[in-house]
């Protein structure tokens, strides 16, 4: 196969500078559904993707929509290519391996009907050996936590002035940088309660946002953190701890949290116990292949956390859509209309605001007289 190669690095976004019969060349882990139909749309010959197209992590249908529409995939060519080709180079395909000018310049794998057939097979076993350990440990966990989880137990409680207000519960995870910034102002707005989870503290505090809590595990808390002047609860499963020096250093009094399961889970955990109207988590996984990725623990942690909070929690993104606001521009116009007008008519009551609108209107008069002379 002989065409001309296309960068389209981004996968679906950039797919709109690709051409008919273009051989395009993307960075696509885990090939999706949309990616693979925006290609399919711009009718491209062949795909060479930097990446693995399947990596194993869940069943993925990107590789099939390509084979569905006739186009060629080879997967896994290396991030060499980018180097080694530029956007309009002439190249010839020839069992994975990429040509230029007959000199080899990449090699990878061509994507058959055997080989997505196993890679597909294999990433649904893989998933669901996940779900089953998920169901496993989380009733362990839930059967372990049974008290904290069913009836609140052992659950601080903060500060008077912190309770029944709206939590952001802040974790440095994901994409927590986007989520945070996106929702910003309406924690302004809202006088939400800022909780760092662990190094989501100072996250919190490299963008000036100051926490009203922060809380971990005595080794995950900073002692930035810790003179954060913010609320501090320590989470350990004997319901002891050995930081006394470190607390007496930053003059900070701590709260024990006695409870297994990951930080962020029970920070969640706090702030709906402590009646959290609504709890914001930022930095939370987005979709299913995200969550399964953590560790076995935390998976079941935070799943049966989730089932417990269901009522209140949600993820910043969806907080950061309904709190988006899109004026119209009439409004705009018209409050800008109203002031010119307001301008207008006090400069009217002013001396010399009359003498410019009487020489106005002579000059009114004169150009219409003059008009209807020309009719």
């Amino acid at each position: 196969m002989v065409g001309v190669v296309r960068f389209a690095r981004a996968g679906d976004g950039a797919a709109k500078s690709l051409r008919a019969g273009d051989i395009a060349v993307v960075d696509l882990p885990d090939l999706d559904r949309a990616q693979a139909d925006a290609l399919v749309q711009r009718k491209v010959r062949a795909v060479l993707n930097a990446a693995e197209s399947s990596t194993g992590r869940y069943p993925n249908s990107g590789p099939q929509v390509l084979a569905d529409a006739g186009i060629a995939l080879v997967d896994h060519v290396g991030a060499g290519i980018w180097t080694r080709l530029r956007s309009g180079d002439t190249v010839r395909i020839a069992d994975g391996k990429i040509f230029k000018n007959e000199v080899l310049v990449a090699q990878g794998q061509m994507v058959d009907d055997a080989t997505r057939s196993e890679r597909l097979g294999a990433a649904e076993r893989e998933l669901a050996t996940k779900l089953g350990s998920l169901t496993a440990n989380a009733s362990d966990h839930l059967e372990r936590e049974r008290a904290l989880l069913l009836e609140g137990a052992r659950v601080p409680r903060l500060d008077a002035k912190l309770r029944g207000r709206p939590v952001v519960v802040v974790s440095r995870a994901y994409q927590w940088e986007h989520d945070l910034k996106a929702i910003r102002r309406w924690i302004r707005d809202s006088g939400a309660v800022v909780v760092g989870v662990a190094a989501g503290a100072d996250a919190l505090l490299e963008t000036r946002i100051k926490p009203d809590v922060v809380i971990g595990h005595l080794q995950d808390l900073s002692d930035r953190a810790l003179r954060s002047g913010a609320d501090v609860v320590v989470v350990s499963p004997s319901g002891r701890t050995d930081g006394a020096e470190r607390f007496e250093r930053a003059h900070v009094d701590v709260t024990v949290f006695q409870a297994t399961g990951s930080a962020a889970d029970l920070a969640i955990l706090l702030a709906d116990a402590n009646d959290a109207p609504v709890v914001v988590e930022v930095g939370a996984p987005r979709g299913l292949v995200e969550f399964l990725e953590r560790g076995t623990a935390d998976v079941a942690s935070s799943f049966v956390t989730r089932l417990r909070t269901s009522a209140t929690l949600v993820d910043a993104h969806a907080v950061a859509h309904f709190t988006r606001r899109t004026m119209p521009a009439w409004p705009v116009l018209l409050i800008l209309l109203a002031g010119v007008l307001a301008v207008v008519a006090a400069v009217g009551t002013t001396p010399t605001g009359a003498d410019w609108y009487a020489v106005l209107g002579e000059r009114l008069a004169d150009l219409r007289t003059w008009l209807e002379g020309l009719l």
